[in-house]
């Protein structure tokens, strides 16, 4: 595909998703809030235009776009309803998981309803006792006459009781730590797994994040990769477009509060005094801060994917981008709120529902504070116990 293909390719999908977006994914924002609803007419709709299949090659029915479309489509589904972007982050996380078995015809054909718009998975990886570190599961499968042997407990599973397929994962049947793990695909109707609760959460309402009891016997087919590999799967796709996702969540709902305050900013007039609320230095000074942030953490997250598409990325660059913009939405969540005052405070407006969204990324796995310390290590040469 020429330079030129590509930008008319990507302008073509940045369009429809435009669409999409001011159709449905805004128009459904306040309500899905208000009700704590699942997002399914925005998912329907993505899944029709292609987008749920984004990054599976066109061989298997897929977009093929690159991580640059990824972001910006999440960035910008955030802005909107934030619990829309989070359910889509969710799956692309899995569609990275299962392009590893997509020599598989089991895994293949799931890619294929994904590419058709026909079908939405999500990952269901925190356990209680890994908890911010999903990636490294507690739960063990064992090989018996039956099958292979899955009893676990799954927790804050995105999409649950909605999702059609789940990428769910647990130690390999000769695992001494949770390194030597697995990842397999199951369908939500298959037998032994059960959803249990409803997502009452401060924010992103929308989610539907619910426990999943699980106790079922697997066939072999259903194991994405070879058995063992699903540290190196987590390292190598999860992780970055995990990183990618909820970084771009965080940057549109940072964006979305940036937009609001100005808004707000330049239409509050105070009659007593004849003067417009973007006349006091002190709140100029704010939006310029928010202004400022919001650049350095998207810029920031550009550069990260650029360094993804090239294959220059390391780790620690991989581990940097989620703590930007996890701390990035939370410092504009806290200057929009004291631009806007009691208009941010009232359930009444858009601000008060992004303020409550922004809170998320700071215990959403692995969190900021656990990423730091990997960090750390990483840089002091400092031993990492798993």
């Amino acid at each position: 595909m020429s330079t030129i293909q590509e930008k008319n390719f990507t302008q073509d999908l940045l369009t429809k998703l435009d669409d999409i977006i001011v159709d449905f994914v805004a128009p459904n924002a306040a309500r899905i809030d208000r009700e704590r609803e699942f997002p399914r007419e925005n998912i329907t709709e993505l899944g029709r235009e292609g987008f749920l299949g984004l990054i599976i090659p066109q061989q298997l029915g897929g977009l093929e776009a690159p991580l640059s479309l990824y972001k910006e489509t999440v960035i910008r589904l955030a802005q909107a309803c934030a619990s829309t972007a989070l359910v889509y982050v969710q799956h692309m996380s899995a569609v990275s998981i299962l392009l590893y078995g997509k020599e598989n015809d089991y895994i293949k054909n799931i890619l294929s309803n994904i590419g058709k718009g026909q079908c939405l998975t999500t990952i269901a990886l925190s356990e209680a006792g890994s908890g911010c570190y999903f990636f490294l599961p507690v739960s063990q499968v064992n090989e018996t006459d039956k099958g292979l042997r899955l009893k676990t407990n799954k927790i804050m599973v995105t999409s649950a009781g909605e999702a059609d397929v789940y990428v769910i994962n647990s130690k390999a049947t000769f695992a001494k730590n949770s390194m030597q793990s697995n990842f397999f695909a199951v369908a939500s109707e298959y037998n032994g797994i059960e959803v249990g609760g409803k997502w009452e959460g401060m924010g992103l309402r929308g989610n539907q994040s619910a426990p999943l009891t699980i106790d079922t016997y697997l066939n072999k087919q259903m194991l994405i990769g070879e058995e063992g590999e699903g540290f190196k799967i987590t390292r190598e796709a999860l992780l970055p477009m995990g990183q990618i996702g909820i970084s771009a969540v965080n940057i549109g709902i940072a964006k979305a509060i940036y937009n609001e305050s100005v808004n707000y900013v330049k239409k509050r007039f105070y009659t007593h005094i004849n003067t417009n609320l973007s006349d006091f230095q002190s709140i100029q000074q704010m939006i310029g801060e928010i202004k400022v942030l919001c650049d350095q953490a998207e810029t920031a997250l550009n550069v990260f994917v650029q360094r993804m598409e090239n294959k220059e990325v390391d780790m620690v660059s991989t581990l940097e981008v989620k703590v930007m913009a996890c701390q990035t939405v939370l410092q504009v969540a806290e200057l929009g709120l004291k631009v806007c005052g009691g208009h941010a405070y009232s359930a009444n407006t858009p601000i008060e529902r992004y303020i409550r969204d922004s809170m998320a990324g700071t215990v959403m796995g692995p969190t900021p504070d656990v990423l730091k310390e990997l960090i750390g290590k990483i840089v002091l040469d400092v031993p990492t116990q798993l």
